[in-house]
């Protein structure tokens, strides 16, 4: 399978593994946090009544903005991550082959930490925390049967 993902569906894939990705606790946290501790930062400016609560509200409030902000900063700020590159992958029973212009490795089942099948594509995890995200819509049935299968296991 050969892959070439275009920038845009690089920032949705991690836009959804950044909310979505580290269940349930970190994405109530992710989706409400910074908001919350905005809104609770200028409930405290606002009402405050020491110099004290009102720095300390300037501080909730600049770090509510920053961590509602975080996905966006990240993706302007770390934009290597979603560079086109091409991808050549053989997805096989007992391996994974990946391909590039100048090397080719091979990545056995065993050294994976996870594999997760998501809406759109899979998540594969390795034991060194680095993640490779397959799109389904570039899989053929043969190979979404062999993930599909070592998902269940």
């Amino acid at each position: 399978m050969h892959q070439n993902l275009s920038q845009f569906e690089k920032i949705k894939i991690f836009l959804n593994e950044y909310f979505f990705g580290y269940g349930i606790f970190f994405s109530i946290l992710r989706l409400i946090g910074g908001p919350l501790i905005l809104i609770m930062g200028l409930f405290q400016y606002f009402n405050g009544n020491t110099k004290t609560g009102i720095g300390y509200a300037g501080f909730m409030i600049i770090f509510g903005v920053y961590y509602t902000l975080k996905p966006l900063i990240l993706i302007l700020t770390r934009k290597s991550w979603f560079k086109n590159f091409d991808l050549d992958y053989d997805i096989e029973p007992e391996k994974i082959i990946i391909r590039s212009d100048k090397s080719k490795s091979e990545l056995d089942y065993s050294n994976l930490k996870a594999i997760l099948k998501r809406k759109n594509y899979f998540a594969l995890k390795t034991k060194s925390n680095q993640g490779i995200y397959l799109p389904i819509k570039c899989l053929k049935a043969n190979e979404i049967a062999i993930l599909d299968a070592l998902t269940k296991n």
